[in-house]
């Protein structure tokens, strides 16, 4: 992949998984070279790479959209995450390092402060959260030490992202329960027990899964 092409790329995905571009939202080639500043050639490799990851998808004679996923891809989604971070969990447990530990503590524990801080309105409680929530996974995914298994969970984590709405939100309860689940997988990773970290991911993963259902029938949503 070129510079040019790279840079596409990564300014589309991110105008996706940030939920600038929406969901079903048609994308055009002009356009968008345009906006990123390169050739229509480099935008169509990006676009071809984006439709790999499944970020969007290319119909015949329709056009390029954003990808809009039906419950039961999401369900599938949150099936293999399980596996997929579970397993990584597990790794973490054997190969992690102390500073790994302390790093996944910092986010929980900011977590816990903002769920103290009761001025804060909703949505600024929830997009903090997903904030964290984010950092923390991706922290333990490097702990595992597996490049391969880093790409293949963080491309599953983001497709989620493309259709949930943050005008659905979980609520203080939800959140809090989800930050003791974190502090539970903390404890199992400094008593290095791979068996139990990678039970407690699979629960905190699926525990989420219903919530993003849930959304789905309610309206197209980019945040997990």
């Amino acid at each position: 992949m070129t510079r040019a092409s790279s840079l596409a790329h990564n300014t589309i995905r991110e105008l996706i998984i940030s939920g600038s571009f929406q969901p079903g939202e048609r994308l055009l080639e002009e356009e968008l070279a345009h906006r990123v500043g390169v050739s229509r050639t480099s935008i169509r490799e990006a676009l071809r790479r984006l439709s790999a990851e499944g970020l969007i998808r290319t119909e015949a004679n329709r056009g390029t959209f954003v990808a809009q996923l039906s419950s039961s891809e999401v369900d599938e989604i949150f099936q293999l995450r399980a596996v997929l971070e579970g397993h990584a969990t597990s790794l973490a447990a054997i190969h992690g390092q102390q500073h790994h530990w302390d790093a996944l503590a910092e986010v929980a524990t900011e977590i816990d402060l903002q769920l103290a801080q009761a001025e804060l309105s909703e949505v600024d409680r929830y997009t903090h959260f997903q904030t964290c929530n984010t950092r923390f996974h991706d922290i333990l995914l490097q702990a595992s030490g597996s490049p391969r298994l880093q790409s293949l969970a963080r491309s599953l984590i983001e497709l989620p992202l493309v259709t949930m709405k943050q005008h659905t939100w979980p609520g203080e309860v939800r959140i809090r329960r989800s930050n003791m689940q974190h502090w539970e997988i903390i404890e199992s990773l400094r008593i290095r027990d791979p068996l139990l970290g990678r039970l407690k991911m699979q629960t905190h993963i699926i525990s989420a899964r219903p919530l993003a259902m849930l959304s789905q029938t309610l309206m197209p949503i980019h945040m997990l």
